[in-house]
This record gives structure tokens, C-alpha cells and sequence, in this order.
């Protein structure tokens, strides 16, 4: 894909590469893979060279590149096995709607702190009745002198433990023309906001994902984002991130995959040479071109402001690439045998966690129907809802 970069992203991509090697950044990732909990210090060191706030603009601190650019970024931290991946993609998640929706205020306020690496986002949408289950949610929000009062749990979201500010997603109004119309941004320390107990994932690393409990919590009015008639295509950003981390997961299983099968060797010959072996490994290769077609394609259509067809390729891409990354994670751990299910060697422990990257802001099936909506199919379990 490397003749498709400018000279800048060649050298951005390089440079991360450059600094995955590093001395300094392998013996702060290993610390953090080795603990299973989040590394602030990491997150720090990351965002020193500007990637947590590599979207931002520049007059906020931030690097002010596009979207794809930022992929390129988070695509070569995910082929290195960054431990924080999953991290990131949540705090992107809550990202998205104060950098397309929020006020002047509201950016001053916080994007020079996100930039800094100071402020750790969490994107808390999940009800406990369902992501999409709209008419159940359980989310209590009444205006009341000077802001809001929300009363609710929000469950599932990564990164709600550690998180400085949480991005509570509102219940969108009846009369609502896009998937999400507002967010309130709530602060840690703030009165009433208890993150529960965190999960118990199958496969423990290091992004926490638990439930947000809100009692009483007062919002003032500057931390209520609304979309302003600007509509959520940004979420097609959000789809497409976690599409992202699958093709950087299945860069990882092939790379790994090639790796050992070469070494390997069976009656004399490196287990590479048998047919049935090489055959695998192309597949991979092909699932994963196509994946990044797919990814690409999507972030060029936003940063060229195409957003309603950016929405439509993340639906597709978060469908798509989620599932063949599970079969490209699922032969890797085949290829490596016995070993692959053991913990050193890796691959088992990213075919675990494509499964849960498909069930991320929803399985394939339910997007299957967004991307049927793009073309004007209501999905028949909306029962004539929006």
C-alpha cells in the first residue's frame, strides 16, 4: 500500500515504527502486557509523540492530521502488538463527538489535555436493554437550573475505570434523524458517577471494560454536546476503528504465522513448503489486503467530506473485516499447533480477541442492517421505529 502514502506519511509511518522498537517503548509495553492493567505511564510516553491527539488541531495541541493519516498511526501500532489498542479505540470513541460536535468552549476546555496525554476518554454507549434497543434504554436525563440530571448505567464501555472524563451517550429524541443527537461529557470525580465492577473478559488485557452507575449526577449545561444538526457520520469513524484494530490484528497473525511455519521445519523441510500450509497463509495475505482496502476507502471518504458514505464503507468495514480477521486469528493458531494455544505465543490470545472485536459496537448482523438502511431498508425488528 506504500505507493498510495505521500512522502509525510511514508516518514510518520516509519518514525512509529522507529519508536514501537525502541528500547524504552518495548520495556513500558512489556511491563503493561505482563500486569494486565492500563499503563498511564505508557500512555503518557505515547502521547509525547502526539498520538492520542494526532486528529486534534493544532491551535489545541494536537498534530491536526486527517483521518487516514491517523489510521496509518494506529495501523503500526497494532501490527507491533501495542498493548494499548483497545484503549485507544475506546478513548477514540469518545473522542469523535467533542472534536465534530463540540462547542469552542468545550474544545478549549479539553482538547488541549487530551492532547497531553492528561485526559483518558471512555465512549460510554452500551444500555443495559441493548446498544440499539432505543425505546429501552434505561438512561434517566432531566434538565434541571444550570444543566442536567442523569440517572442510569451505561454497561460494556472500555477504558470506564481508568477514564478522567466519560462520554455518556444520551437516548436519542423520538423525533431523531441520526443514530446519536447528543452526549454529556462527566467528569470522574464528580459527584454520583460509580464505575462498577469491572469485567471479567476471557481474555484479560490491557483496557478495562466494565459498567458506569450515574446517581444524581449533575451535568452543567457547557458539558451537554449536542449534534447541532450536523448528524453522527463521524460514527462511521468509530466502526471503522475497530475494523482497523482487526486488520492490524490480522497483519499480526500473519506475520507471526509466517514466522513460524518457516522455522519450523517437518521431515527436513520448513512446514512453509507444504502446499496445504503455504495455501493458508495466502489466504491471510488476501483477507488482509482487502481489509485495508476497505479500511482506506473509508477514511478517504471522510477526510474528502464525504461523511454519509463514510458511514456506509465503516458499517461494511466493521462487518467485514471483524469476521475475516477471526479466520485469519483462527488458522494462525492452527498453523503454530499446540503451541498457538498457549500464552507466550500470542495467537491464541488474538483469535480470543477477535470474537470480542466482533461483538464491539455491535455484531455484523446489526450492521448488515444499518448498511441496508443506507440504501433505504428499515430492518423489520424495528417494528416501524426509528
Amino acid at each position: 500500500m506504500s505507493h498510495f502514502l505521500t512522502e509525510d506519511q511514508k516518514l510518520i509511518v516509519q518514525s512509529v515504527r522507529e519508536w514501537c522498537a525502541s528500547s524504552r517503548t518495548q520495556e513500558l509495553a512489556a511491563a503493561c502486557r505482563a500486569s494486565g492493567q492500563f499503563s498511564r505511564e505508557l500512555w503518557e510516553h505515547m502521547a509525547e509523540q502526539g498520538y492520542v491527539g494526532a486528529t486534534i488541531p493544532e491551535e489545541y495541541g494536537g498534530l491536526g492530521y486527517d483521518q487516514t493519516t491517523f489510521f496509518l498511526i494506529a495501523e503500526e501500532l497494532g501490527k507491533n502488538a501495542f498493548p494499548l489498542m483497545g484503549a485507544l479505540t475506546g478513548h477514540c470513541l469518545g473522542l469523535l463527538p467533542i472534536e465534530y460536535w463540540g462547542t469552542d468552549e468545550v474544545k478549549a476546555k479539553y482538547l488541549p489535555r487530551i492532547a497531553a496525554g492528561e485526559i483518558l476518554l471512555c465512549g460510554s454507549v452500551t444500555d443495559p436493554a441493548g446498544l440499539t434497543n432505543f425505546p429501552e434504554w434505561g438512561l434517566q436525563e432531566e434538565k434541571v437550573d444550570g444543566g442536567w440530571k442523569l440517572n442510569g448505567t451505561k454497561v460494556l464501555g472500555t477504558n470506564v475505570q481508568n477514564a478522567d472524563v466519560k462520554v455518556v451517550f444520551g437516548r436519542p429524541g423520538p423525533n431523531r434523524k441520526h443514530m446519536f443527537d447528543h452526549v454529556y461529557l462527566v467528569e470522574k470525580d464528580w459527584d454520583g458517577v460509580n464505575p462498577g465492577e469491572q469485567e471479567r473478559k476471557l481474555v484479560p488485557d490491557a483496557s478495562d471494560w466494565g459498567t458506569l452507575n450515574l446517581n444524581d449526577v449533575f451535568v452543567p449545561d457547557l458539558n451537554r454536546i449536542d449534534d447541532n444538526g450536523t448528524g453522527d457520520d463521524w460514527f462511521g469513524l468509530s466502526f471503522m476503528q475497530l475494523a482497523l484494530s482487526g486488520l492490524a490484528m490480522g497483519l499480526g497473525c500473519f506475520k507471526m504465522a509466517m514466522g513460524f511455519t518457516m522455522q519450523r521445519s517437518r521431515y527436513g523441510r520448513p512446514l512453509i513448503s507444504l502446499q496445504s500450509v503455504s495455501h493458508k497463509i495466502a489466504d491471510m495475505a488476501i483477507r488482509n489486503e482487502i481489509n485495508r482496502c476497505l479500511v482506506y476507502t473509508g477514511t478517504r471518504l471522510w477526510d474528502e467530506g464525504r461523511g454519509d458514505e463514510c458511514f456506509r464503507i465503516g458499517a461494511m468495514a466493521k462487518a467485514y473485516v471483524t469476521e475475516e480477521t477471526n479466520k485469519t486469528a483462527h488458522d494462525a493458531v492452527l498453523l503454530h499447533g499446540g503451541v498457538g494455544y498457549t500464552i507466550p505465543a500470542i495467537v491464541g490470545l488474538l483469535y480470543a480477541s477477535s470474537i470480542q472485536l466482533e461483538l464491539a459496537e455491535m455484531p455484523g448482523d446489526v450492521h448488515r442492517d444499518i448498511i441496508m438502511e443506507t440504501y433505504g431498508v428499515k430492518p423489520g425488528w424495528k417494528n416501524g421505529q426509528d
